[in-house]
């Protein structure tokens, strides 16, 4: 009896232990928010029923994952293709909207883009930084031209087989994509403002143009899920969820030169700036087809004249500044431990490219020229 009864306590503890795993595994990485500022996007019927009914064809048709997709002219929504409401994780088109929180630090006199490492105090206690590594400036880690060869979170494949002995290139010497410039950067933004990656991108960017489901509290540090990160580095990845809209809403801000609704959120002078093809792609044997450079963390296709931000699991934007178009694809890589698992075990959860983001863009190009 009493060895049924202790197998009767194993059996009520591992279930409960079971049932709490489960119920921990559904909490989602973060939620809506219910902000003031949020405001409705206008939506246009510049597209035909049926020209729309074709691109929503040609998705499902195409060999490669595109779950959603929103397309946006002059902050009108002319298309849209699945829950574009959905928090999803940019990965590294977090990158790009760095760019842009930079800009307007620099912009708000927070920060100069020649304030050095070792002016800053940027140090690493594992794997110190040298004098020559100290001498990297804001504007090197921008361009992915810092010179620092250490590990860090949240670092891509390419990144580990092919980086540099520390000290080859001095900074500003040489393209080298490195999370650790892209990290650091988000720790000189918190230093130089006093506000949080979230906090500071809710108060200067969500706020002015009326993001519809961003908060402080969609920006994550460490792990994207909710399961523990080993550290690598003193300064932690961040990573920004939003919805397909509010990325895209960002985009047409882009697009029309840092203007929304005729208030200039951040000044065209940045944006020009940030655009230069500071790296071309070719000098560093990278095939990233169509982009072939590389400007202040914004990807570039300098024949076209575009503008692309990409991440991880098929996270892209595509911004015509010239027509005034912004294309947006993204696709669900989970928002709590559960449906994070489920996607990493999905074979084709990278299987999306930008040339099919590309060919909706220039049909609906082609079809508003007509």
């Amino acid at each position: 009896m009493k060895v049924k009864r202790i197998l009767k306590k194993l059996l009520l503890t591992l279930f409960i232990l079971i049932a709490l795993f489960l119920i921990y595994s559904l909490i989602p990485r973060v939620r809506h928010p219910n902000k003031s500022f949020a405001t409705e996007l206008k939506k246009s019927d510049i597209l035909s029923k049926d020209f729309q009914k074709n691109l929503r064809q040609f998705i499902k048709d195409t060999a490669t994952k595109s779950e959603i997709i929103i397309a946006l002219k002059e902050n009108e929504v002319i298309f849209e293709y699945g829950n574009t409401k959905k928090l999803i994780n940019c990965h590294s088109a977090r990158k790009s909207i760095m760019s842009l929180l930079i800009g307007i630090a620099k912009d708000k006199g927070f920060l100069e883009l020649n304030e050095t490492l070792e002016s800053l105090g940027i140090d690493e206690r594992k794997t110190p930084l040298t004098k020559q590594e100290k001498t990297a400036t804001i504007q090197d880690l921008l361009m992915a031209r810092s010179g620092v060869y250490l590990q860090a979170e949240a670092e891509v494949q390419s990144a580990k087989e092919n980086r540099p002995q520390r000290e080859q290139y001095k900074p500003g010497n040489f393209f080298f994509y490195n999370n650790f410039d892209f990290n650091v950067l988000g720790a000189i933004l918190e230093q130089k403002t006093g506000k949080s990656i979230g906090a500071f991108m809710e108060e200067y960017l969500a706020k002015p143009i009326g993001l519809q489901d961003f908060s402080s509290s969609n920006v994550v540090y460490g792990s994207p899920w909710p399961i523990p990160n080993q550290s690598l580095s003193d300064y932690p990845v961040y990573w920004i969820f939003m919805s397909a809209r509010d990325l895209a809403r960002i985009g047409s801000l882009v697009a029309q030169n840092g203007k929304y609704n005729n208030k200039q959120i951040i000044s065209s002078k940045w944006l020009e700036e940030s655009f230069r093809p500071y790296s071309k792609l070719s000098d560093y044997n990278i095939d990233k087809k169509p982009l072939n450079a590389y400007g202040y963390l914004w990807w570039l296709d300098t024949n076209k004249n575009l503008i692309w931000a990409d991440g991880y699991g098929g996270q892209y934007m595509l911004i015509d500044p010239k027509s005034h178009l912004v294309f947006v694809q993204r696709n669900f890589t989970g928002n709590s431990l559960l449906s994070s698992g489920l996607f990493l075990l999905d074979e084709n959860r990278d299987n999306s490219h930008k040339i099919d983001l590309q060919h909706l863009y220039e049909r609906t190009k082609n079809y508003l020229k007509k």
